[in-house]
């Protein structure tokens, strides 16, 4: 009967998970840490969606300026041969010589309302967006950042075996128990599910790059890190976010295409009828026997006789309602989503608490114990693989257990409309 020495682990698996981060640190010594606000901020920089947004809040800057703009007078010339054939003379002369302003009156204030109201709903939409694509980028930051911490945990499973089975093939030690070849084969299935777990933990991993490099516009051969995970700070009080929810860019905006609207009503009455011009001209004629130059002032009203332009106004009106509606209904679903995503987060908070200290810790000192227990002799196979299976896959699921909690933090900043990182400041 052949027998196998196995040698003492002193330091238990506190000392391999160590090791194995240390060494995982080593090798990426040179590569950066990516924070959450240095992602956020990266992705906020190469968005389109914020460069689309930031033109539109341009196009309304230069609408606002069109709306004061007064239109321009217009002159007229007229040439014509009366006066030569009055006084037999003959040839064309030049008899008159009018300039005409179109007088906009109130038209131009309404209009300044209407597109001021547009330009601060458009600088909120641009708000808005920056609140989508933080979340958006924080989404793609904690999903790397589980999938590193759950490629750090299979390189952990696999250099827990690989430590195992070396210490099961030294000879010479003092402790000397016998492994049967059922234990082996166990102990070498073990070794291959870690290897496994590890190379589909390493393309969980390349995916999760490959979406952050995109995201952030990195470079193809940049292979981000992450900071590790860490547990979710609580969230502020319920009626805190609630008074807070009508600074929400988006109900803001919607705020100001109401405003936009009612001021659309004052430019449709206002337009109803085109605006009155008024005109000053000098003319030239043949009075009295000779030819004389006198001067007038014309008057132009449009008479409303059978178009009175009430469509306008009633189509003014309705988008009115329209835009208050689209508030009510935005205000209704923002608030439902901010009372489900704090609900949510503070759960998995919770949670993730209770399940750190009633199950991660007992299940690290199981496998310990379990291990010691194997190395003397005094367990078998199957305990020190159930104590294995139960650490590993606590770790994993505590990871994921934050990341949920991490990601839903991201949601309530967005249903809050409370922005991580704010807009630099225009040189």
């Amino acid at each position: 009967m052949s027998r196998t020495t196995i040698t003492p682990v002193s330091a238990g698996l506190t000392l391999l998970s160590l090791l194995s981060i240390v060494l995982h640190n080593a090798h990426a010594a040179e590569l950066p840490v990516w924070t959450l606000e240095a992602a956020v901020r990266q992705a906020l920089s190469v968005a389109p969606e914020i460069r689309e947004a930031t033109a539109e809040v341009a196009a309304r800057e230069g609408a606002l300026k069109q709306a004061g703009a007064w239109p321009n007078p217009s002159i007229d010339l007229r040439a014509d041969q009366k006066l030569g054939i009055e006084d037999g003379s003959g040839g064309t002369d030049f008899t008159q010589v009018s300039v005409s302003q179109p007088l906009p009156l109130t038209r131009l204030a309404h209009q300044r309302d209407q597109a001021g109201a547009q330009l601060a709903a458009a600088r909120e939409r641009l708000r808005q967006a920056r609140l989508v694509r933080e979340t958006e980028a924080a989404r793609a930051f904690h999903t790397l950042q589980l999938t590193q911490a759950r490629l750090r945990l299979a390189e952990q499973r696999v250099a827990f075996v690989k430590d195992l089975e070396s210490a099961t093939a030294r000879k010479g030690d003092r402790v000397v128990r016998y492994l049967s070849p059922l234990e082996r084969a166990r102990l070498a299935i073990l070794r291959e599910a870690a290897e496994q777990e590890a190379a589909s933990a390493e393309g969980k991993y390349s995916e999760a790059a490959a979406q952050f490099r995109a995201l952030l516009a990195l470079g193809p051969d940049a292979t981000p890190q992450t900071a590790p995970l860490a547990p979710v700070e609580a969230p502020p009080p319920l009626d805190e976010l609630l008074k807070r929810l009508d600074n929400h860019p988006a109900l803001v905006a919607n705020d100001q295409d109401i405003e936009a609207a009612r001021a659309g009503i004052d430019v449709a009455r206002a337009s109803r009828f085109a605006d009155p011009t008024i005109g000053v001209f000098r003319e030239r004629d043949f009075l009295g026997g000779a030819r004389r130059d006198y001067n007038g002032v014309m008057l132009s009203v449009q008479v409303p006789l059978w178009n009175l332009n009430a469509g306008g106004v009633a189509r003014a009106q309705a988008e009115t309602d329209q835009a208050r509606e689209r508030r009510a209904v935005q205000r209704r679903d923002i608030e439902a989503r901010l009372r489900q995503s704090r609900l949510h987060l503070g759960h998995l908070i919770e949670q993730a608490e209770r399940y750190h200290e009633r199950l991660l810790g007992p299940a690290r000192r199981m496998l310990d114990l379990a291990r010691r227990g194997f190395e003397t002799g005094e367990q078998n196979m199957l305990a020190l693989v159930d104590g294995y299976n139960t650490y590993f896959d606590a770790e994993v699921r505590y990871r994921e257990l934050l990341q949920e909690g991490w990601q839903e933090a991201a949601e309530l900043r967005l249903a809050a409309g409370v922005a991580l990182t704010q807009p630099e400041a225009a040189p």
